[in-house]
C-alpha cells in the first residue's frame, strides 16, 4: 500500500525528487542532504541561496559544506545501478540469440569492468568540476553581452552627442555668418552718416562766414538740403538697425555655446585629474608609534573583516570578486550613495566601505568644509572625527546630519593608546539623552570644530584602590585647567548613586570627564551619563601607567 502510494506521487527512488529526472553517474548525481533525503547535484546547485539549502522535501534549511557539494549518495547510486542491471537482464536476448552479439556483450562488460568504483567516482567528481567551469564561462558571456550592449548603447547615444554638437556647430557658424552679413549692411550706412555729417559741418561754417544776403539765401537753400538729407538717413538707420531677428538668434546660440564649452571645460578639467588607475584611499595621519613594539590587534575586530585603515595592498572594488562585471560598472559610474543604501549595507555599500572610499561632509555657515572617514569595523560602519583632509578622488560621500544620530542614545568609541602600546579601542554607550551625553558626542564626531582627537588623560584618583577612576577630555590645554564647555546646562542630570565600574561622568559647569576603573560603595555626587561597555580593561591598564598624560586618545567617532 505504501509503495503505491509513493508510485502515485512519482516518488521513483530512481529521479530527483525536484526535477523527476532519473539519477545518472555524471552531471544528476544522487547529493544525501543531512535531514536524510536525497536530490539531484544540478538541483541542489539550483536551490543554493546564501551558503544554505532548503530541502524540497522537509523545508529544512541547511549549510553547504565546505566543498561546495553535499555528499554522494553511494548507497542509493548502488541501488539504482542493481535495479537497472536487473532490468537490462531481464531484457537481454536468451544466450541462443547469436554468438557474435553475445561476443561483443562480454567485450563491453570487460570494458567497463575495466574501471574501478572509485576510479569511475573520481572521474564523475572531475566532470562536476568541468560542469561547473562550463557554467562559470557561460555566466561570464553572458555578463560580458550585457556589457557589450551597454557600450554599444553608451557609443550611440555619444555618436547622438557628437551629432548635436556638430549640429550646435553648424548654428554658430550660421550666426557667425549672419553677424557678418549684419556688419557689411551697417558699414555702407556708418559712411552715409559720416558724410552727412561733414556736409552740415561745412554748412555751419558757411553760415559763420557768409557776408551778403545773396550767400545767405544760397547757404540756407543747402542747409535746409542737407538737413533733410541727413534726417532721412538717420530714419534709415532708426528703421533698419537693429535686426531683431539676428541679433535674437545669436544670442541664443552664443549661450547654447558657452554652456557647451563650459561643460567640455569640465571634462577635460576632470579627465586631467583621473588617474590611470582608480585611486585608492588617502589614510589618515595617525600618532606616531614606537618601532620597537608590535601593533596589537584590536579586541573588538573581526579578523576577517578589512582593516579601516587604507593598506596599499588592499584590493580595489573593481577586483571585488563578490560583484559581477555589471555591478562593477554601476559601481564605477555611480560612486555616489544615499542614506537608506548606507542604513541597508548592501553588497555594494560594504564594497565601498571596505575600499575605504566612503566619507561624511560637515560644514556650519561660512566654516570650512570638513570630512570623516568611515570604516566597516566587525561588520558595523564607524564614523571617524572630522578632519581637513580631503576625501581620494571618487570618494562617497554622505552628510554628517545623515548617518550621525542628532543625540544619544548611541555608542562611541575612543581610542587610546600610550608610548609601548598600539592604540586600543573603548567603546561607551551613551545611554539617555542629556547636556553632557549630546557634547560627549559631538566631540567624539569633531562637529563643533574641536573633538577628543589628539587629547591625554590627565589625572588618576584613587589610583590601585575601590573607586579609582581617570580624567580626560581637555581639548583646550590637555591639563584639566579648561573648563570646555560647548553645550550650556552640564550640571543637570545628577543623580546620586554607588561609585560603579565604567560609569563615565562629569562634573559641575565643566566640559571634562571622568572614567571609573573600579566599584566604590561611596556614593557618586556627579552626573553618570554613559557607561564603558567594552575596553574597560584598556582604561584600567591605562589608569596604571605611570604617566598618565602619555595617554593620548589618537582617533575617536561614533558607531553608525
Amino acid at each position: 500500500m505504501a509503495a503505491y502510494q509513493m508510485s502515485t506521487k512519482g516518488d521513483n527512488p530512481e529521479e530527483c525528487p525536484v526535477c523527476l529526472t532519473g539519477f545518472d553517474d555524471l552531471l544528476q548525481r544522487p547529493r544525501t542532504l543531512p535531514c536524510g533525503h536525497t536530490v539531484c547535484t544540478l538541483c541542489t546547485d539550483k536551490l543554493k541561496e546564501q551558503g544554505r539549502v532548503t530541502c524540497p522535501e522537509c523545508r529544512v534549511r541547511h549549510a553547504v559544506p565546505e566543498g561546495g557539494q553535499f555528499p554522494v549518495s553511494y548507497t542509493i547510486e548502488a541501488f539504482i545501478r542493481r535495479l537497472r542491471d536487473g532490468k537490462a537482464a531481464a531484457a537481454s536476448p536468451p544466450p541462443s540469440a547469436g554468438k557474435g552479439k553475445g561476443a561483443a556483450g562480454s567485450a563491453g562488460k570487460k570494458g567497463a569492468a575495466g574501471l574501478s568504483k572509485k576510479m569511475r567516482s573520481f572521474l564523475q567528481e572531475q566532470e562536476a568540476t568541468v560542469v561547473a567551469a562550463i557554467t562559470a564561462c557561460q555566466e561570464a558571456q553572458s555578463q560580458l553581452d550585457q556589457y557589450e550592449a551597454t557600450l554599444t548603447g553608451w557609443g550611440e547615444r555619444q555618436q547622438q552627442l557628437e551629432d548635436s554638437l556638430q549640429g550646435l556647430m553648424d548654428q554658430s557658424r550660421s550666426s557667425r555668418e549672419l553677424l557678418q552679413h549684419e556688419k557689411f549692411r551697417v558699414a555702407p550706412k556708418r559712411k552715409e552718416a559720416k558724410k552727412k555729417e561733414q556736409e552740415l559741418q561745412a554748412v555751419r561754417e558757411k553760415l559763420r562766414t557768409t557776408a551778403t544776403e545773396q550767400e545767405a539765401f544760397k547757404v540756407v537753400g543747402e542747409m535746409v538740403r542737407y538737413a533733410s538729407e541727413a534726417e532721412q538717413v538717420l530714419k534709415e538707420c532708426q528703421q533698419c538697425f537693429p535686426d531683431a531677428g539676428i541679433l535674437t538668434t545669436a544670442r541664443k546660440v552664443r549661450e547654447a555655446s558657452s554652456a557647451a564649452l563650459e561643460a567640455a571645460k569640465a571634462v577635460q578639467a576632470a579627465w586631467k585629474t583621473v588617474p590611470t588607475e582608480e585611486p585608492r584611499p588617502q589614510s589618515v595621519p595617525e600618532e606616531p608609534r614606537p618601532q620597537s613594539v608590535p601593533e596589537e590587534p584590536r579586541p573588538q575586530s573581526d579578523p576577517e573583516e578589512p582593516s579601516s585603515q587604507s593598506d596599499p595592498e588592499e584590493p580595489r572594488p573593481q577586483s571585488d570578486p563578490d560583484l559581477t562585471i555589471m555591478e562593477k560598472v554601476q559601481f564605477i559610474l555611480e560612486p555616489s550613495l544615499k542614506a537608506e543604501d548606507f542604513r541597508s549595507l548592501t553588497q555594494r555599500t560594504r564594497s565601498l566601505l571596505q575600499a575605504g572610499r566612503v566619507f561624511a561632509v560637515h560644514q556650519v555657515g561660512g566654516q570650512r568644509r570638513r570630512h570623516a572617514r568611515i570604516s566597516l569595523e566587525a561588520g558595523q560602519p564607524c564614523l571617524h572625527a572630522l578632519t581637513d583632509h580631503p576625501p581620494p578622488l571618487g570618494a562617497s560621500t554622505l552628510q554628517v546630519s545623515q548617518v550621525v544620530p542628532p543625540s544619544p542614545p548611541c555608542t562611541v568609541f575612543l581610542d587610546l593608546s600610550w608610548p609601548g602600546r598600539a592604540p586600543r579601542r573603548v567603546h561607551i554607550r551613551l545611554s539617555t539623552d542629556t547636556p553632557r551625553g549630546r557634547q560627549f558626542l559631538v566631540l567624539c564626531t569633531g562637529q563643533p570644530g574641536p573633538s577628543y582627537r589628539g587629547t591625554s588623560l590627565f589625572g588618576v584618583g584613587c589610583k590601585g584602590r575601590p573607586g579609582e577612576r581617570v580624567w580626560g577630555g581637555d581639548y583646550e590645554s590637555n591639563g584639566g585647567k579648561r573648563k570646555c564647555v560647548l553645550l550650556p546646562g552640564l550640571e543637570e542630570g545628577k543623580e546620586e548613586r554607588p561609585w560603579r565600574a565604567g560609569d563615565v561622568w562629569g562634573y559641575g559647569r565643566q566640559g571634562v570627564f571622568g572614567i571609573n576603573t573600579r566599584d566604590c560603595q561611596g556614593v557618586c555626587p556627579y552626573c553618570v551619563f554613559g557607561e564603558v561597555v567594552e575596553g574597560l580593561h584598556v582604561v584600567a591598564e591605562a589608569a596604571q601607567h605611570r604617566d598618565i598624560k602619555e595617554v593620548t586618545v589618537v582617533d575617536c567617532g561614533v558607531v553608525l
